[in-house]
C-alpha cells in the first residue's frame, strides 16, 4: 500500500509540475456516483521486442493491469475545463481499472488514457490543448478512448474498453547478414511527439532513432527483424536505415519513402540491405491489419 501511494504521489507531482497556472473548474450541485469499469481489451496485444526470423505475433486478450502500467482518468466540462485533477492509477493496485467518482447533473467529456512507465500528461485543464505522450523517450504501447457522459440526477455506471492509438513498424532485412555488422540504426521522420486527449490524434512532430545491436547468432543468416511502436499514425513518414560496423562505420543504407502506419496496424517494411545490383536495397510495404491479415502495396 506505500508503496502505490508514493507512485501516485510521485506521478501526481509531475502532472501537476507540467503546468502550474492549470486551474480546474468544480461545477457546483448536488452529486451523484458514477462508476466505470476497464473491460479487458477486444483488441490482441503482442510483445513488441527484437527478434530473429520471427513470424507470427500473439493476438490473446489480456485484462487492463496486465497491460498497463498506468492509467489516467480525466473529466471535462461541457466548456472543455477539466472539473478535477486527474485520478492516476497504477498496476500495482487491486483495483486497477475501477474508478468511482461524484458528479453533480450535466453533461460531461470523459478522458481514458492508459500506457507504461513514463506515460504522463501535458496541459490536461483545458481538452483543445490537452495531450499525452513519453517526453524524451520511444513510445510504447498506449490505450486511450474519449465519450460524452449526461448525469441526470441518477447514479451511472459504465464499462469502458480502451483502443490502441499506437501502431507497429516491423524492418525485415531478407538478405544475409554479414559477419562485420555490429548494430542496426532506424530512424523515423517525423514522429508524433505526443497525442491530443480529445481524439487520441498524433500531434506534433519529431525525428527519432533507434539503434540496437545485432546478435552474433544473427550474423550469416536472412530475415533478421526490428521492430518499433510507431506514435505517428496520421501521415506519411520517411524510414532511414543503417548498418554500422563495431567501428562505428555505414556499410550498408538505404530509405524508404511514404511509409505510413496506423493505429493498432503493423506496417512491414522488408527488402534487401545488402545485396548488389539493380535490386539490391528494394524494400516493400505491406500493412498489416489489427496485427494480422493482408493488405499489401509497393513504391
Amino acid at each position: 500500500m506505500k508503496k502505490a501511494i508514493f507512485f501516485l504521489a510521485i506521478a501526481a507531482l509531475f502532472v501537476f509540475s507540467c503546468k502550474r497556472e492549470q486551474a480546474v473548474s468544480k461545477p457546483a450541485g448536488k452529486r451523484y456516483m458514477v462508476s466505470y469499469n476497464l473491460s479487458d481489451f477486444t483488441k490482441g496485444q503482442s510483445v513488441f521486442a527484437v527478434r530473429h526470423s520471427a513470424r507470427t505475433l500473439a493476438s490473446d486478450s489480456v485484462n487492463a493491469s496486465d497491460a498497463l502500467d498506468l492509467l489516467y482518468y480525466i473529466v471535462y466540462d461541457n466548456g472543455g475545463h477539466a472539473v478535477n485533477a486527474p485520478l492516476v492509477q497504477d498496476s500495482t493496485m487491486n483495483n486497477m481499472g475501477m474508478i468511482a467518482d461524484s458528479l453533480p447533473s450535466g453533461t460531461y467529456t470523459v478522458v481514458f488514457i492508459g500506457g507504461k512507465k513514463g506515460l504522463t500528461l501535458n496541459n490536461y485543464g483545458v481538452i483543445t490543448g490537452a495531450g499525452f505522450g513519453y517526453p524524451g523517450s520511444k513510445w510504447q504501447d498506449t490505450f486511450w478512448d474519449s465519450f460524452s457522459l449526461t448525469v441526470d440526477n441518477n447514479n451511472v455506471s459504465k464499462d469502458v474498453t480502451l483502443c490502441r492509438v499506437v501502431g507497429k513498424l516491423e524492418l525485415q532485412l531478407l538478405d544475409n547478414i554479414p559477419t562485420n555488422a555490429d548494430s542496426l540504426v532506424m530512424t523515423i521522420n517525423p514522429e508524433a511527439q505526443y497525442m491530443s486527449n480529445n481524439g487520441g490524434q498524433p500531434q506534433g512532430q519529431q525525428m527519432v532513432t533507434y539503434s540496437m545491436a545485432i546478435p552474433a547468432g544473427a550474423k550469416g543468416h536472412s530475415n533478421f527483424i526490428m521492430d518499433r511502436l510507431i506514435g505517428n499514425t496520421a501521415t506519411p513518414f520517411i524510414v532511414s536505415i543503417k548498418c554500422k560496423d563495431s567501428g562505428n562505420n555505414v556499410i550498408a543504407s538505404a530509405t524508404a519513402s511514404s511509409v505510413s502506419v496506423h493505429a493498432n496496424m503493423k506496417t512491414i517494411l522488408s527488402g534487401n540491405l545488402f545485396a548488389t545490383g539493380p535490386a539490391s536495397q528494394n524494400f516493400t510495404i505491406k500493412a498489416d491489419t489489427a496485427w494480422g491479415g493482408s493488405a499489401n502495396y509497393s513504391f
